[in-house]
C-alpha cells in the first residue's frame, strides 16, 4: 500500500460535519455544489455529479425522517392524553357497574371486567391494551341492550368516541414508528455517502488547487478552516470536536478527534518485511490504484 501525505503541518484545520450531524452535513454539501457550479465547467470537481446525487437522496429522506418523526410524536402524545381519559371513565363505569351488580358481581364480566373469585372483587384493568378490549366489550355489550335499559352515564357516544380516537392513534403512532425507521435507515446511508465524497472532494481541492496545500480558500467551497491548536498542554487537554473514528482499508482514521497512526507494510530490497508508522491528523483516504492519504487538518 502505497501512502502519500499532504501538508501534514499545515496550521489549518478543516473541520466537516460528520453523518451524525445532518442538519449541519447536508448544508455543508449544498454550499460546496452551490460554489463549485460557478466555475467554467473544465474546473469544476469531478465529484460534483456525485455530491448532487447524494444531496437529492440525503435531503428527501432528511424531511421524511423530520415528518415520520414528527407525526410519531404527536400520536404518542395524543395516545397519552387519550389513555388517561380512558383510564376515567372505564373508573366511572367501574361504579356504576359494581353499584348495579352489588350481589351478583360476575355479571360485570359482560361488560368486560374481570372478577376476582376468591374476593367477589370486579378489577380495574392495569395496562393500556386490557383497557382498550374493555373498552370494546363495553359498547359491543351496550349497543346490544334496548336503549332505555343502557347505562345513562358515562354517555355511550362519549366512550365510543374515546376508544376510536385511542384507536386512531395508537395506528398513527405505529406507522409513524415504522416509517421513522426506514427513513432512518435510508437517511443514514445516503448521509454516509455525502460525507465521504465531500472528504475526498476536499482531499482532490488541496492537491489539485492549492497545491498540496491546506488553506483558506477551501472556504469559498463551503469548507470550516481554522487555525490549528499550538501543541502543549493546552492542546492535550482540549477535547476532541467531534471525536469520530473511521476504518478505511485497514487504517484507522479519527475525524476531528485525536492523531491517528496508519501502518504501511514495505518489502526491502533482501526480501524482508517491514512496517513504517506514518503519524497524520485527520486524513483523506483517496482510493485509487495508488492510495494515497491527504491530510484535511481535521481536529488533531
Amino acid at each position: 500500500m502505497y501512502h502519500v501525505i499532504l501538508d501534514s503541518p499545515s496550521p489549518y484545520l478543516v473541520n466537516i460535519p460528520t453523518p451524525n450531524q445532518p442538519t449541519k452535513l447536508i448544508p455543508a454539501g449544498q454550499n460546496f455544489v452551490a460554489y463549485d457550479e460557478t466555475l467554467p465547467p473544465e474546473e469544476q470537481s469531478y465529484l460534483l455529479p456525485a455530491l448532487r446525487q447524494h444531496l437529492q437522496e440525503c435531503v428527501p429522506s432528511q424531511n421524511s425522517f423530520k415528518a415520520s418523526e414528527a407525526k410519531r410524536t404527536i400520536a404518542s402524545e395524543a395516545v397519552k392524553r387519550l389513555d388517561e381519559q380512558a383510564k376515567i371513565i372505564i373508573r366511572k363505569i367501574h361504579r356504576k357497574i359494581d353499584l348495579e351488580y352489588m350481589e351478583t358481581p360476575e355479571a360485570a364480566e359482560e361488560w368486560g371486567f374481570q372478577v376476582k373469585q376468591s374476593t367477589r372483587n370486579i378489577l380495574l384493568p392495569k395496562t393500556q391494551s386490557e383497557r382498550l378490549a374493555l373498552l370494546d366489550t363495553y359498547i359491543a355489550t351496550e349497543e346490544s341492550r334496548p336503549p332505555e335499559e343502557r347505562f345513562t352515564t358515562p354517555d355511550l357516544v362519549v366512550v365510543a368516541n374515546l376508544r376510536d380516537d385511542l384507536k386512531a392513534n395508537l395506528e398513527a403512532r405505529r406507522t409513524n414508528r415504522s416509517r421513522r425507521k426506514d427513513s432512518h435507515s435510508a437517511r443514514t446511508e445516503a448521509l454516509e455517502a455525502l460525507y465521504d465524497t465531500l472528504r475526498l472532494a476536499g482531499g482532490l481541492l488541496v492537491l489539485e488547487k492549492f497545491n498540496r496545500t491546506v488553506t483558506t480558500g477551501l472556504e469559498k467551497w463551503g469548507f470550516e478552516v481554522v487555525k490549528r491548536q499550538s501543541k502543549g498542554k493546552d492542546a492535550d487537554a482540549a477535547p476532541a470536536a467531534n471525536g469520530t473514528t473511521t476504518t478505511i482499508n485497514g487504517s484507522e482514521t479519527t475525524t476531528n478527534g485525536a492523531a491517528t497512526t496508519t501502518s504501511a507494510e514495505t518489502t526491502t530490497p533482501n526480501g524482508a518485511a517491514t512496517t513504517t508508522e506514518t503519524s497524520t491528523n485527520g486524513s483523506v483516504d483517496l482510493n485509487g490504484a495508488a492510495e494515497g492519504v491527504v491530510e484535511l487538518g481535521e481536529q488533531g
